[in-house]
């Protein structure tokens, strides 16, 4: 196993469909059930699995299980044409397939189909489940109409869900997004507000997530749709071919979403930053962290990065007041928002936290560079005004030159890397400044987030 996945269901999928010989377009069709591709409803063709063997129970007056799964296993029941000469007449039939009462019909060779189903349902795993699907199937041949149907639809429906959990590389990322990719439409771009929107639809629905965290799934989830070209279209391939090239595709992708998450690389930084001078305070690096713990979202959506760093706050102190059961400001006036930091004075400490490390960046330099002759004399004067610089600071280790000039040399990959980014953040809020009015935008943010804390956390501020 690498990156995941499990070669098994594409091996599953091979034995049904060389078994029964399928036709390219139902070998396609599938791969697309196993691997939850069939939208709007997932679920439908186990549905349609289920009613069509208690229909074939009623047209063969099958007595047990087994009866069922030999109907199943039949490869010479593989084609619509098959299954109509074999059925037709048959109870539970009409000129055109299948049905049970006038709660459900299917085509000939939506009959054939839901068999190559019930194939891959007994089958997969090397006949791990054969046993356990077969007991069912004993149910449904005892009580062959539309609620034994119903109720094996249910089961077959949890059967195949933790199949797909087990097999899939994609079903951990699809559950996680399902809700996202849901409330976009399908879409795989998205805005600011979007993020906003889907926050705020989840809290009326009483979920209650930290805007923080929904901030983060649709970081991830814009990372996904770039690295797998999309999550509909690896998700429905067109014919088992394409299924086939999903093992190269999948591990690769999903290797580069895992090992090259930037939120995790500059978590990463900040997490590890080495002992020593203090080049940056543990406040700096928790407010760093604040800032650009969204990446990248903190060069491309600044409004997403505001937010969070401000009312995201505010709902981590709503939780912490929660779980605590008391401390500070009670919930009620937690939830008006007033102590919310505004946008215009996140930019300025933004700002602030920018020209510190470019400030640590030009003293490194002149603690490291100490032969000076063939430096040009801009160069030079830079130099000697960050050495007069060095000497108005007043931290931890840095009156130790020595000591001071190794503790940059440790950090000096990240410091470079955390500079980058701040002078990056820096600029992303000047444009987002003269884009949308930062005073008038945190108002507006406000009286949104006031009124979403206000209704999800009502109870508790009652109390």
């Amino acid at each position: 196993m690498t990156g995941g996945y499990d070669e098994r269901c594409a091996a599953d999928l091979a034995n049904v469909c060389e078994g029964r010989d399928l036709s390219r377009a139902d070998g396609a069709w599938l791969a697309r059930v196993v691997t939850g591709a069939v939208r709007p409803n997932r679920d439908k063709p186990l549905w349609d699995l289920a009613h069509a063997l208690a229909a074939l129970a009623q047209a063969t007056q099958a007595r047990q299980g087994r009866d069922l799964v030999t109907l199943a296993l039949d490869p010479g029941l593989a084609t619509a044409a098959a299954v109509e000469a074999r059925f037709a007449g048959s109870a539970a039939t009409d000129p055109r397939g299948a049905v049970l009462g006038e709660e459900w019909r299917t085509s000939w060779a939506g009959l054939a189909r839901c068999l190559a189903l019930a194939e891959f349902v007994l089958t997969a795993e090397d006949l791990a489940q054969f046993a356990a699907v077969t007991g069912w199937l004993d149910d449904l041949a005892a009580a062959p109409d539309a609620e034994g149907a119903a109720f094996l639809a249910k089961r077959l429906a949890r059967h195949l869900t933790a199949y797909r959990a087990a097999h899939l590389p994609l079903a951990p990322l699809e559950r996680r997004f399902r809700a996202i990719l849901g409330f976009l439409d399908g879409r795989r771009s998205f805005t600011d507000d979007d993020i906003l929107a889907f926050w705020r639809t989840e809290m009326r629905a009483g979920e209650r997530p930290g805007f923080r965290t929904v901030a983060e799934h649709f970081v991830t989830f814009e990372a996904a749709a770039a690295l797998l070209n999309g999550l509909t279209e690896l998700a429905a391939p067109a014919s088992l071919d394409a299924h086939a090239g999903w093992e190269d595709r999948l591990d690769a992708a999903l290797g580069d979403l895992a090992a090259c998450e930037p939120a995790e690389a500059l978590a990463g930084l900040l997490a590890d930053w080495p002992d020593g001078p203090k080049i940056l305070t543990g406040a700096e690096r928790e407010d760093l962290a604040d800032f650009l713990r969204l990446e990248p979202f903190h060069r491309t959506r600044p409004l997403t990065t505001l937010r969070a760093a401000s009312f995201g706050r505010v709902q981590s102190g709503i939780a912490n007041r929660l779980r605590r059961g008391g401390g500070g400001a009670d919930i009620a006036e937690r939830a008006t928002c007033a102590e919310a930091e505004s946008y215009v004075a996140l930019q300025a400490h933004a700002g602030a936290l920018a020209a510190h490390l470019a400030r640590m960046l030009r003293i490194a330099a002149a603690l490291r560079i100490t032969e000076r002759d063939g430096l040009d004399p801009e160069a030079r004067a830079a130099l000697e005004a960050a050495e007069t610089d060095l000497r108005r600071v007043r931290r931890a280790g840095f009156d130790d030159h020595a000591a001071l000039a190794a503790g940059f040399e440790s950090a000096q990959t990240a410091l470079l890397r955390l500079a980058d980014e701040a002078e990056r953040l820096e600029r992303a809020l000047a444009a987002l400044a003269r884009q949308r009015p930062l005073d008038a935008t945190f108002t507006a943010d406000r009286a949104l987030f006031a009124e979403a804390f206000a209704a999800a956390y009502a109870a508790e501020a009652a109390a």
